[in-house]
């Protein structure tokens, strides 16, 4: 799979350093990225790309970089924030929109990668990803989006709060990477996003507002348990 980083610096020479640096990680891990580099915060927010990955200068004259890092954060909840600056007196805030790396200008190497190495660790660990229906194209989602996966005859309907996908594997595979509390079965074809649950009856779901999904009866009792467990109660 290919990840996708953003840069936004409003100083060409500096966005140039970054991709010099991303160029190297790439081809000594074997990892490809598309990178895209603006240098207009507004122009990179207008752009509507959901990157894995975003790298900001802070100290920009249209808007500050911690601004722009949370108004991504606002349209892709789970991007992965790296700032670059001049001054440390900004770390505290960046450390508050959970970023990964905060770097000094001029940009240290080794510190640069490992900072993206824990950016593709942590979407390892956050995200999903599988073949498609055609058993050629592969999707990685963020698995905090999935509400619930459906077994329909030969192939399974992900539902994610942004789109629906529609693959060939069974029931089993996603058992077995779905192994988060926030995922039960109620029922032997669902597997179910406890997050989403927005109305609960005995032998009926309701997933964020509009998806019903039943509950098997010998599941009941069970489901009930893990229901009340997963909400503290």
């Amino acid at each position: 799979m290919i990840m996708r980083i953003d840069i936004c610096d409003d100083e060409q020479i500096y966005i140039e350093d970054i991709k010099r640096h991303i160029d190297f990680f790439s081809k000594d891990r074997g990892i490809e990225f598309k990178v895209n580099s603006y240098t207009s915060p507004i122009e990179m927010l207008r752009s509507n790309i959901k990157s894995d990955i975003a790298i900001l200068d802070v100290e920009m004259e249209e808007m500050n970089g911690l601004k722009l890092g949370a108004e991504l954060k606002n349209i892709n909840p789970h991007i992965i924030l790296m700032y670059v600056t001049a001054h440390k007196k900004y770390l505290d805030d960046a450390l508050n929109l959970n970023a990964v790396r905060f770097f000094e200008k001029p940009i240290d190497s080794q510190r640069f990668y490992r900072g993206l190495s824990d950016s593709i660790k942590r979407i390892d660990n956050s995200s999903l990803i599988f073949y498609l229906k055609d058993g050629k194209t592969t999707e990685r989602i963020n698995i905090q989006d999935i509400i619930f996966v459906e077994i329909e005859k030969r192939r399974s309907k992900v539902v994610t709060i942004y789109k629906e996908y529609y693959s060939s594997h069974h029931i089993s595979f996603w058992k077995d990477k779905l192994t988060s509390s926030m995922f039960i079965s109620p029922h032997n074809s669902f597997i179910i996003n406890l997050n989403y649950v927005t109305s609960y009856e005995r032998k009926l779901l309701t997933l964020n507002e509009k998806y019903n999904v039943p509950i098997a009866k010998k599941l009941q009792t069970n489901f009930y348990q893990n229901f009340i467990r997963f909400y503290g109660g």
